[in-house]
């Protein structure tokens, strides 16, 4: 699946109450720097909903592994609760591509990336 760091993604599909909870769980985790949310097609082996984060790195270096192993499993617990679902998290380094491939196929819901210094402007 294709994925764009040119962020037009709109609330307007059957999810918009998801993209709203990301919004508002986004915006109170300062160390998350991006975040993607893909609700995966096809198996029912697999989580509901999939949410990608690029994490800030440290102050003093790109570090992003102890911020991720200090707050990953939290974050998830949080997300899980807050969507009542099945979250699978996952943690992507950068910097990236302005596209760039991930695996598996799905529809993107919430692209978020306000955070984010290095954002193309529109």
């Amino acid at each position: 699946m294709k994925i764009t760091l040119d962020s037009s993604i709109d609330a307007h599909h059957p999810h918009a109450w998801a993209s709203t909870t990301l919004k508002t769980w986004y915006d109170g985790n300062p160390a998350i720097r991006r975040l993607w949310a893909i609700r995966p097609d096809g198996a029912t082996d697999v989580p509901e909903l999939r949410v990608i984060v690029m994490l800030e790195p440290s102050p003093d270096g790109d570090e992003t592994s102890p911020i991720w192993m200090a707050h990953g499993a939290t974050w998830a617990s949080e997300l899980r609760e807050q969507l009542a679902g099945a979250v699978q998290l996952e943690r992507i380094d950068g910097p990236l591509p302005d596209e760039f491939e991930i695996e598996g196929d799905g529809v993107l819901l919430s692209a978020l990336y306000w955070r984010d210094s290095t954002a193309l402007q529109d």
